[in-house]
């Protein structure tokens, strides 16, 4: 087929798959009854609550805090200013994500309508709709659906330049999407290599989609908007801190991702022939998306493509530095939908009871994964923590008991930030460092207001400010042992919350 055939036929399918608009007002509304069901029912926790004591300061300010981080600015910078106008209330503070997550899913149907057939684009909406992974961190106050809509977004103006070259503003949104995401989160960069390869037709046996001096200039003007944070990224990669956690890159990791993004689904060392089962038929479904008869190949291979090389990359260089992290991938994971609404599709034109038939088995799978979601039992980082730790409940424990001159202590960074989050009790805590060698200065540490004294010994914790009543706010159980007070303090309550407790301790012979 010649390159004007090509056109031809790429140009008879645009506006095939193009969805009227009740449809689409329909799968947005189900997207967000989706989303917002159940989305103040986990705690904030430490990663959440680090975003928002982070945006609550001002955009210079932010800059400059997360120049020490481990992540750009631009999601703590959106979120200020997003509870500057609808307030920090929990569903407000997750809303962001939550909206951000729904415009991805519109964004993805567009792309859908773009290059394949109205069918295939609606198949693509509902699996996004209920798709487990984005559900799961369209309800956490974190930077990864935003992500994603910045990508997806970029997706669908390189394509819409691509068939209409001349149209000049498709590459300027080009430009400001993709440098969005580069400001919001650094795997950004895996989306280049997917973009370079829709361009170039590498794969396709097409030439490249558009004059290399214009797509070279667009990925310059880039660059040169990249500049001013390109010294804070040296920076944080050459400390490499903050990253200590993640665990040793393993041969299941790459299947059991593709399970829990579709269902959730983790199975246990002995069975994780389940996870390869999904992975391999997630590859059968992208070997028949690429073959799909109704799509240019090229456009195959940037939705195939969307998912699998990110992934594939980040899962080979993670085997010298552990950098594999499911939630990183979020923005990877609507590219699942798409490779099976092409894959069914095309079944659907030969079968379509059996397209039917699969149809609803991979519905049932994100279902599971959905109740898994809802109950708090899917398993991710994070989950432990938004479901075991209590923080709530100990600031209204600790409001009802409150008296005059109480003070208030907390056991390290990893309880301030969340407890400060829900604390009504009009005491400003104070915090406990001393089983650590040197103060947290980075990540959350470096959040906690500097009026506040760093305290290395338990003598000084409560001598630096006398009190007769001190509430102590630790986790349990605590692998270093208890606190031991000084002689003539006696603990005479206990509040639970969850894992996290209140131990109240009074001077003498106070009440």
């Amino acid at each position: 087929m010649s390159s004007i055939q090509e056109v031809s036929k790429v140009q008879a399918l645009q506006g095939r798959g193009v969805i009227s608009p009740w449809p689409l007002i329909i799968l947005a509304g189900l997207a967000l009854v989706v989303r917002f069901h159940g989305i103040t029912v986990p705690v904030i926790w430490y990663d959440e609550s680090y975003s928002l004591s982070l945006s609550e300061r001002s955009p210079a300010s932010i800059w400059f805090a997360t120049a020490v981080d481990v992540h750009p600015p631009l999601y703590y910078v959106l979120l200020h200013y997003w509870m500057l106008l609808f307030g920090n209330g929990v569903a407000a503070v997750r809303g962001l994500s939550a909206v951000a997550d729904v415009g991805a899913l519109l964004l993805s149907v567009k792309l859908m309508s773009l290059v394949a057939t109205q069918r295939a684009a609606f198949i693509a909406g509902l699996l996004l709709v209920l798709l487990p992974i984005s559900v799961r961190y369209s309800q956490e106050a974190r930077m990864y659906t935003l992500l994603g809509f910045w990508l997806m977004a970029a997706s669908v103006s390189l394509v819409s330049w691509v068939r209409q070259p001349h149209c000049m503003r498709y590459p300027v949104m080009y430009v400001v999407l993709m440098t969005a995401a580069f400001y919001t989160h650094y795997f950004a960069a895996l989306c280049v290599p997917v973009h370079w390869l829709y361009w170039s037709g590498a794969g396709s046996g097409r030439p490249a989609a558009l004059a290399w001096r214009r797509w070279l200039s667009v990925n310059v003007a880039i660059v040169i908007l990249y500049l001013p944070w390109l010294p804070h990224l040296v920076g944080q990669s050459v400390r490499m801190k903050g990253l200590e956690w993640i665990s040793p890159t393993t041969w299941n990791m790459l299947p059991e991702l593709v399970s829990q993004f579709v269902a959730m689904a983790s199975p246990p060392g002995d069975r994780t022939w389940v996870a390869s089962v999904i992975l391999a038929l997630m590859i059968i479904c992208a070997t028949q998306a690429v073959r799909y008869g109704r799509i240019d190949r090229r456009s195959a291979l940037l939705i195939v493509a969307y998912f699998f090389l990110p992934v594939v990359t980040v899962f080979v260089s993670s085997w010298a530095k552990p950098i594999f992290v499911p939630r990183y991938f979020v923005f990877a994971a609507v590219g699942l939908p798409l490779i099976v609404a092409l894959a069914l599709d095309g079944l659907a034109m030969r079968r379509p009871v059996l397209a039917s038939i699969c149809l609803s088995v991979f519905i049932a799978g994100e279902v599971h994964g959905l109740i898994k979601v809802f109950t708090q039992c899917d398993g991710l980082n994070g989950t432990y923590e938004r479901n075991m730790i209590r923080p709530d409940i100990l600031a209204d424990g600790i409001k009802q008991q409150l008296q005059a001159g109480d003070e208030i202590i907390v056991d390290g960074p990893f309880w301030y930030l969340p407890f400060s989050y829900y604390n009504n009790t009009g005491i400003e805590p104070r915090i406990y460092v001393g089983r650590m060698e040197v103060p947290h200065v980075l990540g959350g540490g470096a959040l906690i207001p500097q009026r506040l004294d760093w305290t290395f010994s338990i003598d000084d914790a409560l001598t630096s400010r006398p009190r007769n009543r001190v509430w102590w706010v630790t986790g349990e159980p605590d692998p270093q042992g208890p606190i031991s007070f000084p002689s003539g303090w006696r603990q005479i309550l206990t509040l639970k919350g969850g894992d996290v407790e209140a131990l109240l301790f009074v001077r003498g012979n106070e009440p």
